[in-house]
């Protein structure tokens, strides 16, 4: 844990870039509405962007700028079905960046991470997007101990807890209006 400070105080702009990416990485699973944590996702990629160029990791940081681009292109998809097209004409991009930086495992990781993102923000309903970004998570904390971002770190430590109390709340706000739905129906 030593080591992860020491790198966190000898790099303050990277640590900079990185605390605003941990602040809105831990949030965005909080936002009721998938628009919401769409934008807020586009915030954490901007400021993870800039964290990673600062601390090395240029695959990482080419994938969170498309990452950036994916979350806003992701929000009208649930209105216009004609932004699919964008979205997918993003996907060959992550390979390409992968074979483009090869740097070993932390490119592979970020790699699968955005991948597995991708994937999430396809979902236009909110628990299956939920879900699958979930699964991201820790991807990007493997990714972010072997660099050394201990805003990483925390950020996926804090956006997993943050994800599995939103999972709760959809299931729990399922619950109710299935129960409410219930009694309308016996009481008709």
């Amino acid at each position: 844990m030593q080591d992860f400070i020491t790198i966190f105080l000898a790099a303050p702009l990277a640590s900079a870039f990185g605390v605003a990416g941990l602040v809105l990485g831990a949030v965005w699973p909080l936002f009721p509405t998938r628009t919401g944590m769409l934008a807020a996702q586009a915030g954490v990629a901007a400021a993870f962007t800039g964290h990673y160029a600062l601390m090395g990791a240029t695959t990482g940081s080419i994938l969170n700028a498309l990452i950036a681009a994916q979350a806003l292109a992701a929000i009208p998809l649930g209105r216009d079905p004609r932004f699919r097209l964008v979205y997918l004409a993003m996907l060959p991009v992550i390979a390409l960046v992968l074979a483009l930086t090869w740097a070993g495992t932390t490119s592979l990781l970020s790699s699968l991470a955005t991948a597995l993102m991708s994937l999430a923000r396809w979902q236009t309903r909110q628990l299956p997007f939920r879900l699958m970004m979930l699964t991201a998570s820790p991807v990007w904390g493997l990714h972010d101990w072997i660099i050394g971002s201990l805003p990483g770190i925390i950020a996926s430590t804090l956006t997993v807890s943050a994800s599995m109390y939103g999972l709760w709340r959809v299931r729990r706000d399922r619950l109710r209006d299935e129960r409410a739905a219930a009694r309308d129906a016996t009481a008709a």
